[in-house]
Parts: structure tokens; C-alpha cells; sequence
């Protein structure tokens, strides 16, 4: 009973170095680490700012930055702002994206990517000078500025002459001895 009365306060102080980093996450458990150079939150604001070589890790998804502000309510990950050059997330080996700027809004589950923005989901790729990427419904809305216009690639659709098993048709097969035994020469 009374190692219960002293990991009271321990568990206290446990949960609230945790609020900083936030309360929802990408996979329900999963916590968000951030590690930074330098960190200050302010628990009555609800917002932390990261400077130099940042990283935010939530289960697959990853986000790096020069600088990275979070902002939370009532313990919660709201909204992540970050900059840098570039700015890049990546979440398993579906999506890759990098930018000048990222906002990613927790709660609307979308990704803005500003300045020379760059998104690839499974083979497609899409860039311009702004990106919106839902990270729910995968729908991406992009923009150019002046000069700089949208581009897509979409990558050709693999049909069975060219959706091999992975091996490389030009790859020579060693050869098999498929001579038969020599037959007896017959006697008379």
C-alpha cells in the first residue's frame, strides 16, 4: 500500500511530460516522439517549439525539419507547422513527401506542403508550389505559382508481359547437361 502512495507522483510526472507530445495518434497507442537541438512547450499555451534537426516519429509515420512548432488542446496533437529545407515525412513506403513548409492538421487528417512541394503516394507523384494531401480519402489538390506549374506522374499500369515475377529477363540461365548416356555399342 504504501509503494502505491509513492508511485502516485511518479506516475503523475510521467503523464505530463508526456502531454507535450500529444494524446492522439495515428494508430490508437502509438506515441509521437519528437526530438529536437532545442525544445520549449508551454503547457497553459499548448505549444512547443523545436529547433534543429527535428524529427516527429508516430508509429510509420515520420516527419524531419529544420524547425517544428506543435500545437495542442486539452492534451491533444492538433496541428503540426513545420520548416525547413526541405521539410520531409514519410509514412511506410507509401507516402514520401517534402516541401519548404508543412502543416499538418491532425484532426482533418490533411497535409499542406508549400514551396516547391513534392508528394509521392505508392508510384504516383505530384508536385508544384502548393500541395494538399488528404491522408484519409489519398486526394491531392495541387497548384502552381508563376512559372511553376503542377506536374503528375502517374506510372504505367503493369500488365502480365511486363509484370514478371521480379526476374530479370535478360538474365541467362546456366545450362543444364541434358545429354542421355552413350548407348553400348552393340556386338554381333
Amino acid at each position: 500500500m504504501n509503494s502505491r502512495r509513492h508511485l502516485a507522483p511518479s506516475l503523475v510526472a510521467a503523464t505530463l511530460l508526456l502531454l507535450p507530445l500529444g494524446a492522439q495518434a495515428e494508430k490508437p497507442g502509438a506515441p509521437i516522439e519528437v526530438s529536437a537541438d532545442s525544445g520549449r512547450f508551454e503547457q497553459d499555451a499548448g505549444t512547443g517549439l523545436y529547433r534543429g534537426n527535428v524529427s516527429l516519429i508516430q508509429g510509420d509515420r515520420k516527419m524531419y525539419a529544420d524547425t517544428m512548432e506543435l500545437f495542442t488542446k486539452d492534451g491533444e496533437l492538433v496541428r503540426v507547422e513545420a520548416t525547413g529545407s526541405p521539410v520531409r515525412m514519410e509514412e511506410g513506403k507509401e507516402l514520401n513527401a517534402h516541401a519548404n513548409s508543412l502543416v499538418y492538421d491532425v484532426r482533418a487528417r490533411t497535409l499542406v506542403l508549400t514551396g516547391e512541394a513534392f508528394v509521392k503516394h505508392q508510384d504516383s507523384t505530384f508536385e508544384g508550389a502548393k500541395v494538399t494531401y488528404n491522408l484519409d480519402s489519398k486526394r491531392v489538390d495541387a497548384s502552381g505559382d508563376g512559372d511553376q506549374r503542377v506536374r503528375l506522374v502517374i506510372p504505367a499500369e503493369k500488365t502480365p508481359s511486363n509484370a514478371d515475377s521480379g526476374a530479370d529477363k535478360n538474365a541467362t540461365v546456366p545450362a543444364t547437361d541434358n545429354r542421355q548416356p552413350a548407348a553400348e555399342p552393340s556386338t554381333p
